[in-house]
């Protein structure tokens, strides 16, 4: 009998042994909804030159792409155009020839039966006397609603630079949310040895305003300017949300290859 209750208190203790070292299930809390679930892609249409609505003017340059897409606003359009590399009268003081290219970007929103221009943005190189590059990374241009507001965000990705080697383009990164602007700008990641450019993207993309110019050109380590953009002041006040957005498509498109 003794035994009996030795064997029970036991199993008591043990058991109480078990409880305490279990851990506590907790209710899964329900998934969010994502940022742009008042918004889906398929919603966006590609435009081509023929399609481009009756009374909505090409800006300066040759088509390269559109897009149509409703939101809150109305039916809103995005053009982007570019104009050929044209060649700069030489002067007096000029041993080599130079050229130039100009960006052009359009977002109009359909109001009362007309389009209304909501943003604007041109670009350009000029006086290049090498090798000029200008233009949207193919397939980067994005149309989103990440805070959800029914007030879709308008994003464009595009290099410049004029070089005589293998250095770095300027990478800009420009969001849109109606007429608000937001932006990311530094360099890209370029290929130049057997390294592939993928492993040469830095951990901290942020911020060249913190590079130490001094150390670097004593280093000789210019790849610190590789890959980062200045600094993140744009987005402040901006949704949380376009912040995440922009350091995500930042690295993604950093290491692509630069524009003609």
């Amino acid at each position: 009998m003794r035994q009996l209750s030795w064997l029970a208190g036991l199993l008591a203790l043990a058991a109480c042994s078990e409880s305490q070292h279990k851990p506590t299930e907790t209710a899964i809390a329900p998934a969010q909804k994502p940022p742009t679930a008042g918004f889906e892609t398929s919603q966006v249409r590609a435009l081509t030159v023929a399609q481009l609505p009756k009374g909505v003017v090409l800006p300066k340059g040759k088509f390269v792409e559109a897009k149509e897409w409703p939101d809150a606003n109305g039916t809103n359009l995005l053009v982007i155009t570019r104009t050929d590399e044209q060649d700069d009268p030489p002067t007096p003081d000029q041993t080599e020839g130079s050229s130039h290219r100009e960006l052009y970007a359009r977002q109009y929103v359909r109001r009362n039966g007309k389009y209304e221009l909501l943003w604007k943005l041109q670009d350009n190189v000029t006086d290049c006397p090498f090798d000029l590059s200008l233009g949207i990374l193919p397939g980067s241009t994005a149309i989103t609603d990440l805070d959800g507001d029914q007030h879709t965000e308008t994003m464009l990705i595009y290099a410049l630079g004029c070089r005589g080697d293998v250095s770095p383009l300027e990478l800009k990164l420009i969001l849109h949310e109606d007429a608000a602007k937001y932006a990311l700008r530094g360099n890209n990641v370029v290929q130049y040895d057997s390294v592939p450019v993928s492993q040469r993207m830095p951990t901290d993309i942020c911020c060249l305003d913190t590079v130490d110019e001094k150390r670097v050109e004593a280093t000789g380590n210019f790849t610190a300017y590789d890959g980062r953009y200045q600094n993140e002041k744009d987005f402040r006040g901006a949704p949380p949300a376009f912040l995440r957005f922009a350091r995500q498509e930042w690295r993604r498109w950093a290491v692509q290859p630069g524009p003609e």
